[in-house]
């Protein structure tokens, strides 16, 4: 049963509602042991806290759109500008936390079908050492959507971080009753204690017209961490895809990496603290002198990076892109690649190797198509240096430079 914005409020104020499921930790200032408060704050407090001019913004508490967009409902619930809106039409629903210029830019995007495969390529499955995650159902080529998700729940970052715990956590828990059933029920599975602790640990950085969104996507984050993950994501306006970076087999786990990966074993540890896990992975379990082996090489690749940013250095040569791009097979890193032969083919053609320009361009442009979608302006311009490299700005200026 869905908890009603009724039932809340009244628990809010210390009324019992005895119809209502456990939703958080037992509060002693509330009389009902059925509704559990979010944040524990005293009745008195709450009361004054959520009076009608400040939580509602409107005298009933909800007015109507004053822009049409089908399935749209609110603004309401709004606290200085900052208000609840939902759509049960948009991937089986969705709530919105954010102002209404941003909710205006969110509901004017495309709203097209998912390209992924039907049925799903994976199911949730219990994974050793790591709790539920996500297994695939069969091969999965390297390039394939594995699955694209529109947000349960976004949040505006800025008002929240502002706003008093106990407002804050009114305003999640009044947003997921929003939401239909189903999708109800899958936000509250994810990991976490209460609402803010769910969206504080699965959910991912969404930009609006420039401004900071927290994107809860419950599915894809039952996608566990992993060093070398087999998967790579993208967020486009707000709709998040999931794709192969490699080949993945039947009953292999999907994986994705909650940290930057060029990082060092050490440093990659202390991250993923935050997560409250020491990661597992092949590339973590590795012996001593492996891991040495491996940080040596992420070291080499930073040096290589700023070399090759720097046209003052005598020390890079033609080959110095191709040798980068190695160290970054040799560690894995297919997630990263379309950087690596980007670089790669931009020092062939400052060194004037039209061949090799060619040939890490043409690879450049695949894998960042893949990592960012078709037609991005980096694989675009990538494309241009493939067709032909002595006309492009680059051309020969490391070799001028060199003598």
């Amino acid at each position: 049963m869905r908890v009603t914005n009724r039932s809340i409020l009244l628990a809010l104020a210390g009324v019992a509602a005895a119809d209502s499921p456990i939703i958080g930790p037992v509060c002693p200032w509330n009389s009902s042991p059925r509704l559990r408060l979010p944040v524990c704050a005293s009745p008195d407090f709450v009361r004054a806290s959520i009076a009608p001019e400040l939580l509602f913004g409107t005298k009933d508490g909800v007015r109507n759109l004053t822009w049409n967009q089908a399935g749209w409902q609110g603004p309401h619930r709004c606290i200085n500008g900052t208000c609840l809106f939902s759509n049960d039409n948009i991937g089986g629903g969705i709530a919105l936390i954010t102002s209404e210029h941003h909710a205006k830019i969110v509901a004017s995007f495309p709203q097209g079908p998912a390209e992924e495969a039907a049925p799903p390529p994976f199911h949730v499955a219990k994974v050793a050492g790591k709790g539920m995650g996500l297994v695939a159902n069969r091969t999965i080529r390297k390039g394939e959507i594995i699955m694209q998700r529109t947000p349960t729940l976004l949040a505006q970052t800025a008002p929240i971080v502002d706003l008093d715990p106990t407002l804050r956590d009114l305003l999640y828990v009044l947003a997921v009753e929003a939401l239909p059933d189903a999708r109800q029920a899958a936000f509250m599975a994810q990991v976490g204690s209460d609402i803010h602790d769910k969206v504080n640990t699965n959910c991912f950085l969404v930009f609006v017209d420039g401004s900071s969104h927290l994107g809860c996507y419950p599915e894809v984050a039952r996608m566990n961490h992993d060093c070398r993950p087999n998967a790579h994501y993208r967020i486009s306006n707000m709709t998040h895809t999931t794709v192969a970076v490699r080949t993945i087999a039947p009953g292999e786990e999907l994986s994705i990496s909650y940290v930057d990966l060029l990082l060092t074993h050490a440093e990659r540890r202390a991250l993923l603290h935050k997560w409250g896990f020491e990661c597992a992975c092949a590339q973590c379990s590795q012996s001593a002198a492996d891991t040495a082996a491996s940080d040596a090489r992420l070291r080499q690749i930073a040096k290589l990076k700023a070399e090759l940013g720097d046209f003052s250095t005598t020390k890079v040569t033609a080959e110095t892109g191709g040798e980068m791009v190695g160290l970054y097979e040799d560690e894995g890193l297919h997630t990263y690649l379309g950087n690596a032969y980007t670089r790669a083919a931009l020092n062939f053609a400052l060194f004037g190797e039209e061949e090799r320009a060619r040939e890490y361009a043409g690879m450049a442009v695949e894998a960042l198509e893949l990592e960012m979608g078709p037609g991005t302006g980096d694989a675009r311009a990538m494309r241009i240096l493939a067709e032909d490299p002595r006309k492009h700005w680059t051309w020969g200026k490391r070799r001028k430079h060199g003598k």
